[in-house]
Order: structure tokens, then C-alpha cells, then sequence
């Protein structure tokens, strides 16, 4: 229940802010409309429309608002950030919503006024962090009062045990604080449940080691008994990089640990972005794709195309495509030239590899030979962001489990090895390295960055052999 009321409270959050945020657009429009249009400066637009004109942009507001702001973590359990950092997280969302509509703007041809989308983002950003101080302010008024603030027991058997007493103490917007510190073998089932009604208990809070688990599974049911929320730490499994989250399967509820990127609706944009994007992309592309296979086909021998078994998600086979850049026989030639790899590890690495034909170099620089790939991505079995997909047997050779971590998120044309210099790259370990730190800090915004980065990185040929 405490942990619901959380979540309710940040939904009555976020409509508040889809509120503030229209209220800013509107501001903008009134601001450009009414003081601008008195002092009859001539650089700005002589006629915007009416506010109705307009109306259909809040709709995209309403929705990507709260996205936006849970994306830059405004929502987050204790986040209690600098009034810079708050107003620098304001400017980043109103910015991020601007450019969408400017998007729209431009999808839907509108003739606009330019000035009113602009003046929205000083408006926006100034509203949202007056209503962030608001509620900080709030909080920080009804915690101080202890009008608000629940009883807690802690009980935990770790002796570095002041990391719940630390959180607290410094973020008393929490609403929180601790009744009782007990270490469970020091006291019987008798105790525990006299400290439950002596201090009027609403929370127990586990932190501890598993020894300890049998002897708390009583405290447990005694709290199930009595209708008392209980809360068990993950640390329990002295797991480091996995997130924990609670979950039913079957009717039956799960403790799920997971080192990749949760589902959620950036998972489903990613998924939206993957189809929509290499769809778009092999239309406008086309007509170059079929001169390059014509082209591939008169100076060298063999197909267009080159198919080859490569490790998917969770390392399941799939055929990824490329435009062939080397000769028909380079995969019976590649064991001879196994001794001039640049590559540290399983990888196979070679900048003047002498099987590559004069116009699959040519392709290889220009990233073009990639471009079937996009067929891949279409079809699902690839994205257009993520780790590059290994060759079967290159995944097979793999010593390290921590390497093969790699392989679980979907293989993509494009990652942080790609725009780090590609071929500048030659230790398979930071290879990697990049490829679990894309894994960790992955957001849908780091997909739209890297897209972007791969631009100019393809352009400009940086690493490319």
C-alpha cells in the first residue's frame, strides 16, 4: 500500500505537469499574441492564427510530458536535486517537448507562429520549476512538522547497517523514520511483534543476510497477520549490476532479477523506431542499393549480396545480409590469414585485408555495404542500434561469460564501437566494454544519440578501413 500511494502520487504529479505544460504553450500564444503584437515589432510574424490553430499540439504535450519528465527522473523515490540542477533538467524537458513540436510543425506543414513554439520553453521550464520547489517545498514543510511522517522497523543483521538511517535522515520528503533497529537473532517472535503495537508499526523493512532467513520467515507471517507492509531487500543476493523487480507468473509472484533494459514503453519506441526507420531507409535507398549490386556484379565475380550465420539475441542463429564486399572464396581464405589478425580475442580484424575487392573497400568506408541490413532490422532480427552481431563461430570462441553478456540485448548496424572509431578499436575487451556500457545506460534518448553520432562518424569515414 505505502509503495502504491507513492505511485498514485506521482500520477497526480504528472497530470499536474501535463497541466503546467499546456498552461506554458498557452501563455506563449497569449505572450506573442497579445504584448508582442502592442509593441508592433516588425521582425516577428504579422499574423499567428488563433489559439484554436493551435489546439491540436497540446495533445502531443499531454501525452509526451510525463514521458519526458520520468525519462529526467522528476518522479524518482528521494530524488532531491540543486535548484540548478532542477532548473537545468527544466530547460533539457521543455527543449525535448519543443523539438516535438517542432516536428509536428513540420510533418503537418502548419504556418505557425515560430516565436510562440520558441517563448514556450523559457515559459515552460520556469513553470515546471516553480511547481518542482512547490512540492519540495510541501514536503519539506510536513516532514519538518511530522504531520506525514510513518513509523518504521528496520531489522537487519549486516554490520555495516546505516545505510537505511543515512537515506532517511537525508531525505525526509520520504516520509519516513525509524521507530526501531533490531538485529533479527537477538530477539524472539514475543519481541518482535511487542515492537510492531508498542511503536504502531506501518513498515518493516528486511535487510538482511541469507543465514538470517529462516529465522525471520516467522516475523514475516506475523506481519501478513497483522496487515503490515513488508519490504525485503535485494542486497539479500549480493547481486551487483541486475535490477530487481517483483512480478506474477502464473498467480504466483516472482522476484525477477535483470541486467538488461526492463520492458517498458522505451522498449516498445525502440521497436516503433527499428520498423518505421529501416522501412523508410530502404525506400529512400533503393535505387542505390540496386545500382551497388549491379555494380558488385560486373567487377567481381559472385552474387550482390553476402549471407552469413551470425549470433542474435541470446546468441539464436539468424542470416544477416551485407553487400559483398570481398572475394566469393574470402571465407575459405580466412584461416591463412588467421596470423596477421589485428584484432585481440575471438574476433577476426584485418585494416589491408587482401580479400576485399576495389569497390567493396570503396563500400566498407562509405558504411554502404551495411545497408541490407536494414531488411534484418524489418524482419526483427536485428535493431538498428545495439552490439554488432558475431559470426557463429567467432561467438563460439567467446571464453568469458561476462562477455557473452553482449548477446543479450538485440544485435545493431550501428553501436558505441561504431562511432568510437571502428577499426581504431582492435581489443576485443573494449570492444566489448562498450558494448555492456551501452547495455547499462541504455535509454531510447542513448538510440536517438548514437543514430545521430553515426551520421558524421559515416560521413567523415572516422575508422573506417
Amino acid at each position: 500500500m505505502l509503495l502504491l500511494k507513492f505511485r498514485q502520487n506521482r500520477i497526480f504529479l504528472q497530470l499536474i505537469d501535463c497541466l503546467v505544460v499546456c498552461l506554458a504553450f498557452i501563455l506563449a500564444y497569449t505572450l506573442r499574441s497579445s504584448f508582442f503584437q502592442y509593441l508592433n515589432l516588425s521582425f516577428f510574424e504579422s499574423s499567428i492564427g488563433e489559439l484554436s490553430d493551435y489546439s491540436i499540439y497540446l495533445i502531443p504535450l499531454f501525452i509526451f510530458t510525463p514521458l519526458i519528465l520520468t525519462h529526467f527522473s522528476f518522479y524518482s523515490l528521494g530524488f532531491n536535486p540543486s535548484k540548478s540542477q532542477v532548473l537545468n533538467l527544466c530547460f533539457q524537458s521543455s527543449i525535448l517537448l519543443f523539438l516535438i513540436q517542432v516536428l509536428l510543425m513540420f510533418f503537418f506543414k502548419d504556418s505557425l507562429s515560430r516565436t510562440t513554439f520558441v517563448l514556450f520553453i523559457p515559459i515552460c521550464a520556469t513553470l515546471l520549476f516553480l511547481r518542482q520547489l512547490a512540492i519540495l517545498a510541501v514536503r519539506t514543510k510536513l516532514t519538518k512538522s511530522s504531520i506525514n511522517l510513518r513509523n518504521l522497523l528496520l531489522v537487519t543483521d549486516r554490520e555495516d547497517n546505516t545505510y537505511w538511517a543515512k537515506e532517511l535522515k537525508q531525505h525526509p520528503e520520504l516520509g519516513f523514520k525509524i521507530a526501531k533497529q533490531i538485529n533479527p537473532n537477538h530477539h524472539d517472535l514475543t519481541d518482535f511483534i511487542n515492537l510492531l503495537h508498542h511503536d504502531s508499526i506501518q513498515l518493516v523493512i528486511f535487510d538482511i543476510k541469507k543465514t538470517s532467513l529462516d529465522t525471520v520467515s516467522n516475523q514475516l507471517l506475523a506481519c501478513e497477520e497483522e496487515g503490515i507492509e513488508v519490504w525485503l531487500s535485494t542486497s539479500l543476493f549480493q547481486t551487483e549490476i541486475t535490477s530487481a523487480k517483483v512480478d506474477y507468473f502464473a498467480s504466483r509472484p516472482i522476484l525477477i532479477f535483470r541486467s538488461t533494459p526492463d520492458s517498458s514503453w522505451q522498449l516498445l519506441g525502440k521497436v516503433i523506431i527499428d520498423r518505421i526507420g529501416a522501412f523508410s531507409l530502404l525506400l529512400i535507398f533503393s535505387l542505390p542499393m540496386l545500382i551497388i549490386s549491379i555494380l558488385i556484379r560486373l567487377s567481381s565475380k559472385g552474387p550482390a549480396l553476402f549471407s552469413q550465420e551470425r549470433s542474435g539475441h541470446y546468441g539464436k542463429p539468424f542470416r544477416m545480409l551485407k553487400f559483398r564486399s570481398m572475394t566469393s572464396d574470402a571465407e575459405q581464405r580466412r584461416d591463412e590469414l588467421q596470423r596477421l589478425n589485428e584484432m585481440t580475442g575471438p574476433v577476426f580484424k584485418m585494416a589491408q585485408d587482401p580479400r576485399i575487392t576495389p569497390i567493396g573497400n570503396w563500400l566498407r568506408k562509405t558504411s554502404l555495404d551495411e545497408l541490407p541490413q536494414l531488411i534484418n532490422v524489418l524482419v526483427g532480427d536485428m535493431s538498428l542500434v545495439g552490439p554488432r552481431p558475431l559470426p557463429i563461430y567467432e561467438t563460439l570462441a567467446i571464453s568469458k561469460n561476462k562477455q557473452r553478456r553482449r548477446l543479450s540485448v538485440k544485435p545493431g548496424i550501428t553501436c558505441l564501437w561504431q562511432i568510437s572509431g571502428r577499426n581504431n578499436v582492435t581489443n576485443f575487451e573494449e570492444w566489448v566494454r562498450l558494448d555492456l556500457e551501452y547495455i547499462d545506460k541504455w535509454s531510447l534518448w542513448c538510440d536517438i544519440i548514437i543514430l545521430l553520432k553515426t551520421i558524421p562518424a559515416v560521413l567523415l569515414r572516422r575508422g573506417a578501413t
